[in-house]
């Protein structure tokens, strides 16, 4: 007695939308009983709930590792739906010869057809495939299998509406079980592929689910995460504002300052400059003229001739020559002792 099942449970239907899944499998197998006339029992493609195991108390090989001994026809400690291919007749819930049969937490199948060359393909240990299929739409369970008819290898099938949430939970683990009585016989898989519409758990813990109050504290963890995040945010956001208008603030009365009072006159650009600028102001009238300002060179330099302009008046003053005072209409000059360098302005 034994199981062979996938290492991820399977999703069979969705508890927020009801929907059930769809589902196809394909595998190829043997029941060999090395040319021993007699031999048993057989084996089964079955799902049940996760985590489900052989029962304890499953002792005879007429349970093919599903039911216990107590509850072969009514298992409702260990539900299940399979397809058997059972190649012994068990009294009381087996018909005569082997045969394939559809069971739903009974070994006495829903459905069943005689196997035919069922026979002939244990005693000689033939391989033979089997497609089982599942449509959620019309809750058809159907299977198709490979046969003997006269040495030719043909198809027969069989089929049977159920809605599987009547007897499995949202999720499944899924495989084989076989088993043998006083008469065996081995039983082996060869390939194996199945397809879902729904998904496969990667991870699935088999103990109880997490209760109410986790999801609860799970869910007003993250509530509580949120406001948090949102509130920081906030606080950075008005920091920020604040902080921007303070600068905004201090630059205004920077300007401000160095524009009023003694300090205008030094540094900053002039108001009135300013307002010329904008078109806000006319020109300022200017004189004439200007004044320039004088310098007169050291002794010890040989230079040319100084020119000093005032206007559209040019003088020219020679080192050497003797001193003078010179008068114009709009100013003076004043020469002096040119034993000392000076530098004169204009009065």
């Amino acid at each position: 007695m034994g199981r062979a099942t996938y290492y991820q449970p399977m999703t069979l239907w969705d508890d927020r939308s009801g929907n059930l899944t769809d589902f196809t499998t394909h595998f190829s197998f043997i029941i060999n009983s090395q040319n021993r006339t007699k031999y048993g029992d057989g084996m089964a493609f079955f799902l049940a709930p996760v985590g489900s195991k052989i029962p304890r108390t499953a002792t005879k090989g007429g349970s093919l590792g599903l039911t216990t001994d107590e509850q072969p026809l009514n298992s409702t400690d260990n539900p299940f739906i399979a397809v058997e291919f059972d190649v012994y007749t068990n009294p009381g819930w087996d018909p005569v010869g082997e045969h394939v049969g559809i069971d739903l937490s009974s070994m006495k199948s829903v459905t069943n057809v005689s196997w035919l060359g069922g026979k002939s393909s244990v005693l000689e240990g033939l391989k033979n495939e089997a497609w089982i299929t599942y449509q959620s739409s019309s809750k058809n369970l159907s299977v198709v299998f490979t046969a003997l008819s006269n040495n030719r290898t043909v198809n027969q099938s069989l089929s049977y509406m159920v809605d599987l949430k009547d007897y499995l939970p949202q999720n499944v683990t899924f495989g084989f079980s076989a088993s043998t009585g006083n008469q065996s016989a081995i039983c082996g898989i060869y390939t194996w592929g199945f397809n879902t519409s729904l998904e496969l758990h990667e991870s699935y813990l088999t103990d109880q689910a997490p209760t109410s109050s986790n999801d609860n504290a799970m869910l007003i963890g993250f509530v509580a995460g949120g406001v948090t995040a949102f509130c920081v945010a906030l606080l950075a956001l008005a920091y920020y504002i604040y902080r921007r208008n303070r600068e905004d603030s201090e630059d205004e009365i920077a300007f401000d300052d160095t524009m009023d009072g003694e300090f205008e006159r030094c540094t900053g650009p002039k108001r009135q400059a300013i307002h010329v600028l904008n078109l806000d102001a006319p020109l300022p009238i200017l004189p004439p003229t200007m004044p320039v300002a004088t310098y007169y060179a050291p002794l010890n330099m040989s230079i040319a001739p100084l020119a000093i302009a005032y206007g559209q008046n040019v003088w020219r003053h020679r080192l050497g020559e003797s001193s003078g005072n010179y008068n114009t209409e709009s100013s003076s000059y004043a020469s002096i002792d040119s034993a000392a360098p000076s530098v004169l302005f204009p009065r």
